[in-house]
């Protein structure tokens, strides 16, 4: 079983605390994403699990057993990084084969371990067996690059680099594959192509996985669980869902791509409904508030994502609790989406149109009308 295992985790780098107390469980054949923002820690716990950082205080269990103790090359991890880390002078073929030449080398005497540096100098002096061979093939006909062996990473662009480096993780058969801003260096189009690649093949081959990301669309899209990360301690755990609609913090709302963020005030209710004051706004909202029993008074965060708001011409064309006049301050057309800035009193909204027209495209200073549900308000407690 390849469960993966924080235990009040700590990593100091002079005064510097890396990491301060992190305690998580990595479920077995789970894809589970640590993210956050640059000094956050994420690539410090990665960088522990795999054994090139050295707690200083705290646990790492793989299965049942503490790692602590146990050197990178015998952890039962492979590790794709951010900057690909292959090797120029290598081919394709060898650079996903030195791990596995890495560990017949550990495994040899001394005439056995000439022949495997051999291997390294000239594959035709020394040919690798044809167990290598395959698997080697295997690896690479699983990230779509099986006619590719003998090139050098020099005539590879990208994307096909980082999936050697993805090749060279999974031919030794880790338990847990560790992947560090795999994709940060890649364009936008490729990474969409290589994020389901990293998904499948997680799956396809039932294998633990560890993702960092500062990239919020990269972890809600291929994990199952995130870890929420900031200044070296977790803030929030749950699935792509919880994180999205429950964020438990301030912090977390903005992070995750908030971009209506209000500061508020619960002062009544209407009907079933909270009612708060955002600045100069009476904004009516479902549900309640995450650590929160009494409502009355609390200092809030108010969310209201983009896409959640509507834009009409009149007051009757919405028929939902929030309704409010505003003024288009701004105005892009992206494709998919039509995205303005409409002010509202002293406050500026994000607003979201799907499917827009190019040529139906509102213009700064037109006088709209936006409204927003209840039930689309997320409130988040100050404390």
């Amino acid at each position: 079983m390849a469960q993966v295992r924080l235990s009040a985790l700590e990593k100091d780098f002079g005064s510097f605390r890396a990491l301060d107390g992190v305690t998580l469980t990595v479920e077995d054949r789970e894809l589970f994403a640590l993210l956050g923002s640059s000094g956050s820690g994420k690539t410090t716990a990665l960088r522990c699990i795999a054994g090139l950082e050295q707690p200083s205080a705290g646990d790492i269990f793989i299965g049942s057993q503490s790692v602590l103790k146990t050197p990178p090359n015998e952890r039962p991890c492979g590790m794709v990084f951010q900057s690909y880390a292959l090797f120029p002078h290598l081919s394709v073929f060898d650079n996903v084969a030195y791990g596995l030449r890495a560990h017949e080398y550990a495994q040899r005497g001394p005439v056995g371990r000439a022949r495997v540096l051999g291997s390294f100098v000239s594959r035709r002096l020394f040919p690798p067996s044809a167990t290598m061979r395959l698997r080697v093939n295997d690896a690479l006909q699983l990230v779509d690059l099986a006619g590719e062996a003998e090139r050098m990473p020099s005539q590879l662009s990208g994307g096909m680099q980082q999936r050697v480096a993805l090749a060279r993780a999974i031919v030794t058969e880790p338990e847990v594959l560790l992947l560090d801003e795999p994709l940060s260096n890649l364009d936008r189009k490729l990474r969409v192509s290589m994020r389901s690649m990293i998904r499948k093949l997680q799956q396809q081959l039932h294998i633990t996985a560890v993702y960092v990301t500062h990239d919020q669309e990269e972890a809600l899209s291929l994990a199952d669980r995130i870890a929420i990360m900031d200044h070296g301690r977790l803030v929030q755990l749950g699935t792509p869902a919880e994180i999205y609609d429950q964020p438990a913090t301030p912090f977390v709302a903005d992070f995750i791509g908030a971009e209506n963020l209000l500061p508020g005030t619960v002062t009544g209710l209407a009907g079933d409904y909270l009612v708060v004051n955002a600045a100069t706004l009476e904004i009516r909202a479902a549900g309640r508030i995450a650590g929160v029993a009494d409502a009355m008074g609390a200092k809030v965060r108010v969310v209201v994502r983009p896409q959640a708001i509507r834009i009409a011409s009149s007051h009757e064309g919405l028929d939902v609790e929030n309704t409010f006049d505003g003024t288009v301050r701004f105005g892009a057309y992206l494709g998919a989406t039509a995205r303005y800035e409409v002010a509202v009193a002293d406050i500026v909204f994000i607003v979201d149109v799907p499917d827009p027209r190019p040529g139906a495209l509102l213009r700064a200073g037109d006088r709209v009308v936006l409204g927003f549900a209840a039930n689309s308000v997320i409130l988040v407690s100050e404390a």
